[in-house]
């Protein structure tokens, strides 16, 4: 009997990881629409053993990404270096869920799991860093803010190489940037209503105050205070807005991310 249900087990451990594989390997992506949503930018060329030296130090790029997985260190890097040029040609974006790594080909794909939380992003590989010796990978804003470690500013992380079928799938399914315009409009034609931008609660009034002010200070119109009250306490909520226009959007947005701020999209 014994034996009976130990097969039984292993049989349904089998079956189980062959469902769980097709699962995860069956997109129901095209070629076709693999590349339409990748939208491939990269324009330089790349030798896959490319040698490149920073700041006195020797890299040496792999051959392939395949099968790559590593632990280390992850950091972000946000306003700086947003609209230049990256390694592979195409312009840096903070808004999109890009990662910049020392050996790797450009381009390759990489789901990034925050060992904090446990929370994963996909990430296209398109510039090279952190030339840091105890950094393993740079994340952009938004893929820093989909694994909740903008305020920690660095992060233990696991990456592993995924397909480009299952990074189509995972930009597909999820807003590629967590701030684009698209997801933007699509709001305000959707509501008709007020859209805001929530960027801090807090329990007591000094510490919205000093984030209100530290906010005008980065030139942000419209900042204002809501005073809430959610199961028995009170929260002071720091907002921007009405937003009213891409533009108007755009420019909050990037002054708001120097501050490294949780901000959220709140439609009133």
């Amino acid at each position: 009997m014994n034996k009976i249900l130990f097969f039984l087990f292993s049989f349904i451990l089998i079956m189980s990881g062959c469902s769980l594989g097709q699962q995860n390997n069956n997109f129901n992506l095209t070629e076709r629409e693999v590349i339409s949503i990748l939208n491939d930018g990269c324009t330089i060329k790349r030798d896959k053993r490319q040698r490149y030296r920073i700041d006195g130090k020797r890299y040496r790029t792999i051959s392939s990404s395949r099968g790559y997985k590593k632990r280390g260190i992850a950091s972000w890097y946000g306003t700086d270096f947003d609209g230049k040029q990256t390694a592979c040609g195409e312009e840096y974006d903070m808004y999109d869920f890009t990662a910049a790594h020392k050996t790797l080909p450009l381009p390759s794909y990489l789901k990034v799991q925050n060992l904090r939380n446990g929370k994963t992003v996909i990430v296209k590989v398109n510039d090279r860093g952190p030339f840091v010796d105890d950094r393993l990978i740079d994340l952009s804003y938004a893929a820093a803010k989909k694994i909740d470690m903008l305020d920690s500013g660095t992060s233990p992380v696991r990456i592993y190489t995924v397909s480009e079928a299952e990074a189509a799938n995972y930009f597909k399914n999820n807003e590629k940037s967590i701030f684009s315009f698209s997801l933007f409009e699509k709001i305000v034609n959707r509501d008709k209503r007020n859209i805001t931008l929530q960027v801090g609660a807090f329990s007591n009034s000094d510490g919205a105050n000093t984030l209100k002010q530290r906010i005008e200070r980065l030139g942000v119109k419209d900042v204002f205070i809501t005073k809430a009250r959610s199961k028995r306490k009170i929260f002071y909520r720091v907002r921007v807005g009405p937003v009213k226009t891409p533009r108007e959007y755009e420019d909050a947005i990037r002054k708001l991310s120097s501050l490294s701020l949780d901000i959220n999209l709140i439609s009133d």
